[in-house]
């Protein structure tokens, strides 16, 4: 057994080691060059805590397979989140954990997901007119902020039953509360000490004002859900979204609790917002340096459309060259690139002995980057997808893997395809700046900061 300490480690700039690196919005970017230089496996050192980073795509999976029993998620994130009142599924660990899943799972189920469709094609064909109106104007936009409009009014269909239309009516106190959640949330999770626990500055004070606010609607969601559970009893076998099945769940399991069913309905929000728009944005800008691929995915939407113009049926069609694209993008920009977990007990990690809390930086991204998985791991190439055995999803972990595995990945891709499908089938997309203006920013998710497009109107459909 080898101690991580022999590990090579990068040079430190302060007294805190690499602290200041971890604060960064390109800290994933600077694991990828660390990776180039130390290898698969280096060090970095937390205050007085040496931290092992894992850049290696076998070790990964096998860690994320012996999740929960022997590796958790560093504990200060289930800490910040309990604090603020959102420790749910993503959040929480061990027993606690498997309780929070049997709460959520039934809502995640294949067979739930046909119920929800027609609260998809409302949403999504006011995408596409909100697209339309954007294109006619000729204004520049910001297209993440846009498909967070789309992410923000999906979810609230789907998960409450609630009609927040912000792609028709605008921001409203909710989305503009969610936005300011998940920065908060990423820089107490990975800082040393908590500050803001004695000494309480202007953003924490803007971060609980914007939890009561969200705790408020997500309160008044759950009464009305319930009462049209009470009058409506048969929709407890056939629910009409996702707040409806947690609480027919918790009426079949009296151990849950109100406060279970809040945490994960906000963690719903926050996680249906970021993920599926930084993904719907970061395949807009790939296509905006590849018009030939554009112009082959554009036919795909032609062709798969059934007359509706940007809507498309169900079940949905395969749309392999979308779908291409989906992938290549999350190899290329993935949204969740790092992990960041612990062992709960003393284990050996490749040759390594690994104390118990001792930080994991996991780097979901490096695969994406292998050459020994994908050949020109750096170029943009989607047709790698169409053609069996040159690429496997299973090499990319865009949503984990193994027992905590994000329950809500069907769900995601769906609204991906029918998102993305709504704009190719529709509009061009013009970039506003040079692509190297672009820049990957992470916290807590990785989203393109400075993408600003025009949308151009395409001939309708036929």
């Amino acid at each position: 057994m080898r101690s991580i300490k022999r590990l090579p480690m990068p040079p430190t700039r302060s007294i805190l080691g690499h602290v200041d690196y971890l604060k960064r919005s390109d800290v994933h970017l600077q694991m990828l060059r660390w990776k180039a230089q130390y290898g698969r496996f280096y060090r970095l050192r937390l205050g007085l805590t040496s931290a092992i980073v894992i850049a290696d795509a076998e070790c990964i999976r096998t860690i994320m397979k012996s999740r929960p029993d022997e590796f958790r998620r560093i504990s200060s994130i289930e800490s910040v989140f309990q604090e603020a009142g959102l420790n749910g599924v993503f959040s929480s660990e061990g027993k606690r954990w498997e309780h929070q899943r049997r709460l959520t799972e039934p809502m995640f189920q294949p067979a739930h997901l046909k119920y929800f469709y027609p609260s998809f094609r409302k949403v999504t064909s006011r995408l596409s007119d909100r697209f339309a109106m954007l294109a006619e104007t000729g204004e520049t936009v910001v297209l993440v902020e846009e498909f967070k409009r789309y992410t923000v009014d999906i979810t609230s269909l789907l998960a409450f039953g609630e009609d927040v239309n912000t792609l028709e009516q605008g921001e409203n106190p909710l989305s503009q509360s969610l936005r300011r959640l998940f920065p908060m949330i990423n820089a107490r999770s990975g800082s040393l000490f908590p500050v803001w626990r004695y000494i309480r500055r202007e953003r924490d004070k803007q971060f609980d004002a914007s939890l009561s606010l969200i705790r408020e609607y997500v309160d008044g969601f759950i009464y009305r859900q319930r009462k049209r559970l009470r009058l409506n009893p048969q929709l407890m076998e056939a629910p009409e979204n996702m707040l409806q099945v947690m609480l027919a769940e918790q009426k079949k399991d009296g151990t849950l609790k109100d406060d279970d069913i809040v945490a994960n309905a906000i963690t719903l929000l926050l996680a249906g917002e970021d993920t599926t728009a930084n993904t719907l944005a970061w395949m807009s800008f790939q296509l905006c340096s590849a018009p030939s691929v554009e112009e082959c995915v554009f036919q795909e939407c032609k062709e798969a459309a059934d007359g509706a113009g940007a809507l498309l049926p169900w079940p949905l069609p395969r749309l392999p060259r979308l779908t291409a694209v989906m992938y290549e993008s999350m190899r290329l920009k993935p949204v969740a690139p790092l992990l960041y977990l612990e062992p709960t007990k003393n284990t050996v990690i490749d040759d390594f002995l690994i104390k118990k809390g001792t930080p994991l930086l996991l780097m979901l991204n490096a695969s994406g980057f292998d050459d020994a998985l994908f050949q020109q791991p750096d170029d943009f190439v989607p047709e790698r997808w169409l053609e069996r055995g040159k690429a496997s999803f299973s090499d990319l972990q865009p949503f984990g893997g193994g027992p905590r595995m994000c329950p809500g990945r069907s769900l995601a891709l769906m609204e991906i395809k029918l998102g993305f499908h709504a704009l190719c089938s529709g509009f061009r997309v013009e970039a506003q700046q040079p692509a190297s203006d672009v820049t990957e920013s992470f916290a807590f998710t990785m989203s393109p900061s400075g993408f600003r497009v025009k949308l151009h109107k395409r001939e309708p459909l036929q």
